[in-house]
């Protein structure tokens, strides 16, 4: 594993573009270098900047390979989601290795749209080696890079895509380059959450047990904005759903294996594998709505073309590309730290292995 270089990690508030709030802090970090190009790591729903606000994510907050790492702490093996995610293996062995910047936000005490505005103007910044959102002090400058994105991550860079109010990312020209990967991307929001707060025909009799067994999912300015209703309602206005580019969609296989992965297959990771089965059976999952313990297809695998060859499940206001690239058994814990990798092996020249999504977004997403 590449150590990690940390160059810039400062936290201040300002008022950024598109937004009328003030904003929340957000951090920009270079974890580490690489050869051939920048990717750009948006993690999921999370409170990752600041610290005087509630839900604050130390394991994030303190290190910004934090949300994606298998750490020590649950049987960390030495890799992690970012460092496969950053590395493409040739043909006659070689590496080809990709800079890995993380983007830290606060998901948990604003709605997804305000998270928006924070993210993008961060990277706005990036783009343009300056520092008007306070999230790069260093005043990096990197024109042209590739994003990841997991969970929440995954409604922020679709409202980016899909509005163009930040045109030195998305315009002609922009920084933003290529197919983002939305690793269990809450694309059209997320049952659990309509769960949560009884809506959206979504049964609440299970609210208390999924506030008990997942911390995402504590009652929230972020969690209730990743609603269905909201996040769909968001598209209808024209504000989600119309991304001009292939998003490149990781989901889910779904069943009670991919809810709870560890009673299936178990590995050196397993602290969130009971209470993604619990959520799986309190909020219920079928056949045509798998999940991966938090999201159900519908939530991450949304398109208006269920029938074409990029597949997905039939939402009508998702008009823009939205390709499902592969489905993955990894429950959406898994999905975001490649807990496998040890078990079954990394990437090669000629495949990856999708129980760890990492290894193929660095195999193929380039």
């Amino acid at each position: 594993m590449r150590s990690s270089i940390l160059l810039a990690s400062l936290v201040v508030s300002s008022l950024l573009i598109a937004s009328t709030a003030e904003a929340n802090k957000t951090r920009l970090d270079i974890v580490w270098g690489g050869t051939s190009g920048t990717v750009v790591f948006i993690h999921g729903k999370s409170n990752c900047s600041e610290p005087s606000l509630a839900s604050f994510n130390a394991a994030c907050g303190n290190d910004p390979r934090g949300y994606w790492l298998n750490s020590t702490s649950d049987g960390g093996d030495g890799h992690d989601f970012m460092d496969e995610a950053t590395i493409k293996v040739n043909s006659d062995g070689s590496l080809t290795t990709f800079e890995a910047i993380a983007v830290r936000y606060d998901g948990e005490n604003q709605g997804f749209w305000n998270a928006t505005n924070d993210v993008a103007a961060c990277l706005t910044d990036l783009a343009s080696g300056t520092n008007a959102s306070g999230c790069n002090p260093s005043l990096i400058r990197r024109t042209s890079f590739s994003i990841v994105v997991h969970s929440m991550g995954g409604a922020i860079i679709d409202r980016i895509l899909s509005t163009n109010f930040w045109p030195k990312l998305t315009g002609s020209g922009g920084a933003i380059l290529g197919s983002p990967v939305t690793s269990a991307g809450a694309l059209a929001g997320a049952k659990s959450a309509s769960a949560l707060f009884g809506v959206d025909g979504a049964s609440n009799f299970c609210t208390s047990l999924v506030s008990f067994v997942a911390g995402w999912a504590l009652k929230n300015a972020g969690g209730q904005s990743l609603t269905r209703g909201s996040v769909i309602g968001e598209a209808r206005n024209g504000l989600a759903g119309k991304s001009p580019r292939w998003v490149l969609k990781v989901t889910s296989t779904g069943g009670t294996g991919s809810c709870n992965n560890n009673s299936v297959d178990s590995i050196a990771e397993s602290v969130n594998d009971t209470p993604m089965g619990l959520l799986c059976g309190c909020v219920g999952f079928s056949s045509s709505d798998d999940t991966d313990g938090v999201l159900w297809q519908f939530d991450t695998d949304p398109t208006s073309n269920p029938s074409g060859s990029n597949g997905g499940k039939l939402r009508a206001e998702y008009t823009g590309l939205y390709w499902h690239w592969f489905a993955s058994f990894a429950n959406h814990s898994h999905n975001r730290n490649d807990a496998y990798v040890r078990k079954y092996g990394f990437q090669t020249s000629s495949g990856c292995f999708t129980i760890s999504p990492g290894t193929c977004v660095g195999q193929f997403a380039r």
